[in-house]
């Protein structure tokens, strides 16, 4: 099943949408909450996007929701968004129609992630992995630059690799899944931040002003419009 709106560049349907969900911090500083609270309401919008896609059909979805980076910051605030992540995993893998997958950075979480989350990320691949609906990405400690790095040296490292290297699409965190359609990123932000930096090479971008808690379906609909009247001419 597949997404009713075409991609007007070549009657294509959208197959892979990808969501940089950015701006939970910055939620809770303007509401005068706490920094948990913008996670958890971030965590909410992650829930209702992913189901409103899936009603919509389409295929795969992925959605940033940390970098490497932010496991440096400080223990406690890792903490807490370490628990939030893992409700979030946790919940999708109970109601996921599909395979959960978790892109990293290098295809390993962060040193500094807690051993808990790593379980619950483990238990979700493996509980959703033989499912075949709609198949949700999960960027968690995730980096660009890693990711191609691996594929990298796995494709080169692949039998007969040295002299006729494999497609390094094949061994990126995404391998045998289409590259997104669509990227889009909240909180008025101008720039992917490594997400999907190889993937993201014929993707439309689409920036929203929206904090992503406040993101919400009318927002994802608006976006999806504005994508069916581009036109890619791929060189041409």
């Amino acid at each position: 099943m597949t997404i009713a709106i075409d991609d007007a560049s070549t009657g294509a349907l959208i197959q892979h949408i990808a969501f940089i969900a950015d701006g939970n911090r910055r939620w809770a500083n303007a509401h005068g909450t706490t920094i948990e609270e913008g996670y958890r309401q971030g965590a909410v919008a992650v829930h209702r996007v992913l189901e409103h896609c899936r009603a919509l059909g389409v295929e795969t979805v992925s959605v940033f929701l940390t970098s490497d980076r932010n496991f440096e910051r400080d223990p406690v605030e890792v903490a807490v968004l370490a628990d939030v992540i893992a409700d979030l995993v946790g919940t999708e893998a109970a109601v996921s129609t599909g395979p959960v997958r978790i892109l990293s950075n290098g295809a390993t979480l962060p040193m500094r992630a807690p051993q808990f989350l790593k379980d619950t990320i483990q238990r979700a691949e493996e509980r959703t992995r033989h499912r075949t609906g709609m198949t949700v990405c999960l960027g968690i400690g995730y980096n660009g630059h890693a990711d191609i790095t691996q594929a990298v040296y796995q494709a080169v490292a692949a039998p007969g690799g040295g002299r006729k290297v494999r497609p390094i699409d094949d061994y990126l965190s995404t391998a045998g899944l289409t590259d997104p359609d669509l990227i889009i990123r909240t909180s008025g932000e101008r720039r992917l931040s490594g997400f999907l930096l190889w993937q993201a090479a014929d993707s439309t971008l689409h920036f929203d002003d929206r904090l992503w808690p406040d993101y919400d379906v009318a927002a994802l609909d608006e976006a999806l419009t504005v994508h069916s009247t581009q036109i890619r001419a791929y060189g041409g």
